[in-house]
């Protein structure tokens, strides 16, 4: 099977092509901080597994890049889809998100399976949620769900990452109240959460996140919503007031990216001083009124996420058969045709990916 990372694609051979020594992985964006830390995660796995390495290819994630390739081969608008392409992809963006689900029909026909928003949030996030649902007697069962995230400093992150932030906050809140799908105003409703044993209590604020709307459709939850919050806190009032500045300001790529840029001698700084640690928290309140509260914490934030997507990847190299030699049966698939969001795959996908995602976490309560 060949696979494509976008971070994470994933790209098999036609049922009726020959068995190849070894699976193939495209990386794109594989020269960025999380898509390296996924490169070493997809090899580490594969190594693991026993069977035979990985053949990875690291591609790159330019607009200009991607538009020279698509001219080059005569392409125009190529989707997974169409290539029958099994994808996995860590995109942020609800929008981006919406899109690549709207080809799940076309992915289902050509028998390709994709799964959006799969990295540590969005992503493990949602896994965990719907373990969390699952406790309180599955689809239907829970009425309300908070996810809450913390970073220490910016978690070790790029620039780009960094970026990604500050255009946050001028993207509004798309939450579920009673029901209904409404847009909240960012970095607003302050509340304090309890992470858990060597993070501790730690404030956070709404912020837009793909797993809210995404996870309470899948799962049936009338009320869901996400909060971020970071340390040492000044960054958290720093984010406040940068949500003063005029929304076309705060949601120009480049400016924001120049700012990130700008800023890096400090946040290094302090990233130094702080560590990179990332913990998320799920809370659930059934409609019979119990309550459920898983919380994961890992020490490093580029690793984990890396560690998640990559995850995802591995699951979705399930539908390989072992290697001629042995004469292994082939492996069962767990991640069907189809496009999926991580709170939509079953429960063997789920656990299979939530068991390498506890590998280096220092809390795990699910």
């Amino acid at each position: 099977m060949r696979i494509i990372l976008a971070i994470l694609v994933l790209n098999s051979l036609p049922s009726n092509a020959a068995r190849v020594a070894s699976d193939s992985v495209l990386v794109v964006g594989g020269s960025g901080r999380v898509g390296g830390s996924t490169v070493r995660w997809l090899d580490r796995l594969s190594s693991a597994s026993g069977g035979a390495p990985l053949q990875i290819a690291i591609g790159g994630r330019s607009q200009q890049s991607f538009e020279r390739t698509s001219a080059r081969l005569g392409i125009d608008g190529l989707s997974f889809a169409n290539a029958g392409v099994p994808y996995c992809d860590v995109c942020d963006e609800l929008v981006l998100s919406r899109n690549s689900k709207a080809l799940a029909a076309k992915a289902s026909a050509k028998g390709v399976p994709a799964v959006v928003s799969c990295g540590i949030w969005p992503g493990v996030s949602a896994l965990m949620a719907a373990e969390a649902v699952a406790k309180l007697g599955g689809k239907g069962a829970c009425e309300r769900l908070e996810f809450s995230f913390f970073t220490a400093g910016t978690g070790g992150a790029g620039p780009t990452i960094v970026s990604a932030t500050f255009l946050l906050l001028a993207t509004e809140v798309a939450a579920y109240v009673d029901g209904e799908l409404r847009a909240l105003e960012p970095w607003t409703d302050r509340v304090v959460r309890d992470f858990g044993s060597g993070v501790g209590e730690h404030e956070a604020f709404l912020l837009d996140n793909p797993d809210v709307p995404t996870t309470a459709e899948a799962l049936g939850i009338r009320t869901c919503s996400s909060r971020f919050g970071t340390y040492p806190t000044v960054w958290n009032g720093l984010f406040g007031a940068m949500k003063a500045l005029p929304k076309p300001l705060l949601a120009d790529r480049a400016k924001m990216q120049g700012l990130a840029l700008f800023s890096m001698p400090i946040i290094r700084t302090v990233d130094a001083l702080v560590g990179g640690t990332n913990a998320m928290r799920v809370d659930a309140w059934g409609v019979d009124g119990r309550q459920v509260t898983l919380r994961v914490a890992h020490s490093d934030l580029e690793d984990c996420v890396g560690q998640a997507t990559a995850a995802f990847g591995m699951e979705l190299l399930r539908r390989r058969s072992g290697g001629p030699s042995n004469g292994d049966a082939t492996i069962s698939a767990t991640i069907g045709p189809g496009v999926w969001y991580p709170a939509e795959l079953g429960a063997d996908a789920r656990a299979n990916i939530l068991r390498v995602a506890r590998e280096k976490a220092f809390v795990w309560e699910l």
